[in-house]
């Protein structure tokens, strides 16, 4: 990338911080993540002894036999996935995912009342995972927010290199939209009313103390730096 492209890059993500933070001042909302519309009854989320098991369909990063696994239930359209994915992500696959101590496992969760466009960008990822590019595809549409129209998702998947015929082909399909559900189903299950919400070895973290919760798993597990 050359260094206008990065320079431009930089302040785009540093704009979207900036409105991230307008609209939080500007709406009271709480710097958690994005709330579900829907109203729902509060829950203690029902977590599994170790967490949400980790399923042959899921999209993971890291080595499976990590000793900390964290499940992140995201929404491609929600302000506050971006900001994680834009602003700590590289940081927690650098310290943790890639040195063997975290399994990551992402899973949809679109917030179909506030984000109108989340559950195509996540159908759109699914045909990205179709030819192995799953987490390429959601770090680029993540990077831009404001472009997630057909044509932008499409737009992105060419950038990417992707075949293009077999993305179209993927799209039109109903299988991605049963994978995205089946994400958000599970998530539900557990009690998840907002994004980003992480699970890590079963503890519920979000984006402001996920990385303090994996470090204090890490040390209870006895796990050296």
């Amino acid at each position: 990338m050359s260094g206008k492209a990065r320079t431009m890059t930089n302040s785009r993500r540093w704009a979207s911080v900036l409105v991230l933070a307008l609209l939080v001042a500007g709406t009271g909302m709480s710097t958690d993540g994005c709330p579900s519309m829907t109203p729902m009854v509060p829950t203690t989320p029902d977590v599994p002894n170790g967490g949400p098991a980790v399923l042959d369909g899921d999209h993971t990063l890291g080595e499976a036999d990590a000793p900390v696994t964290v499940v992140e239930y995201s929404d491609l359209e929600c302000p506050f996935c971006g900001s994680f994915h834009r602003l700590q992500f590289d940081g927690i696959k650098t310290d943790f995912i890639d040195t063997g101590k975290v399994r990551l496992v992402y899973r949809h969760f679109p917030l179909d009342s506030v984000h109108p466009n989340a559950r195509g960008a996540a159908e759109a990822s699914e045909c990205a995972a179709q030819q192995d590019m799953f987490f390429e595809y959601i770090e680029a549409v993540f990077d831009d927010q404001s472009a997630l129209s057909a044509a932008d998702l499409r737009q992105v998947a060419d950038d990417l290199g992707m075949d293009l015929d077999a993305y179209d082909t993927c799209v039109a399909a109903a299988a991605t939209e049963i994978l995205v559900n089946e994400d958000v189903n599970s998530g539900t299950a557990l009690g998840v009313a907002s994004t980003p919400t992480f699970f890590v070895n079963g503890e519920v973290a979000n984006l402001n103390n996920v990385r303090d919760t994996i470090e204090s798993e890490l040390v209870r597990l006895g796990v050296d730096d």
